[in-house]
């Protein structure tokens, strides 16, 4: 089945599988959305209610596929998810609970397949990277970028390919 492999399709893919299985890996319920408006107070500070998420979309690539029409590609699209947990004993057991959300969303979603709204399925997912997340105010300290590529093809229609 071909796809144009829609990136909303994709978020919203990845938003399902991360609230159909987080809350009974991590063992409570999560926060899960994209990263929107309410996320940001007044002054435009980041303000998550722990154990949180938000998935963010970090942008896109295609290599196209040995098609002369330049209408079939391999895409690979980056999502970032900030990860956020609290514990009122000390900003270091923060900082671990932190880390054992990220280790439990790394261990979710390490090689799983979407399943798209238009019945397309992405190739596994790959890891890419984990890191704190850089705020104007400097890094902060109980809140982590985990970095995933979904990849799958992507076959366009071609509909303004021919001149009229």
């Amino acid at each position: 089945m071909s796809s144009t492999f829609r990136i909303d399709y994709v978020e919203a893919a990845l938003l399902a599988l991360l609230r159909a299985k987080l809350a009974s890996a991590y063992g409570s319920k999560v926060q899960i959305d994209s990263l929107g408006d309410d996320d940001f107070d007044d002054d435009g500070r980041l303000v998550l209610q722990p154990p949180s998420i938000r998935v963010r979309f970090a942008g896109g690539e295609y290599d196209n596929l040995r098609d002369n029409q330049r209408l079939t590609y391999e895409a690979s699209l980056p999502f970032e998810l900030l990860c956020f947990e609290s514990s009122l004993r000390s900003k270091a057991d923060e900082r671990k609970q932190t880390l054992v959300l990220v280790a439990t969303v790394q261990d979710q979603l390490a090689g799983a397949r979407l399943f798209l709204a238009d019945g397309a399925k992405t190739f596994p997912i790959e890891m890419r990277s984990v890191s704190l997340v850089d705020t104007d105010q400097g890094p902060v300290d109980q809140l982590f970028s985990v970095v995933v590529l979904v990849k799958g093809n992507a076959q366009f229609s071609g509909a303004n390919a021919q001149p009229v």
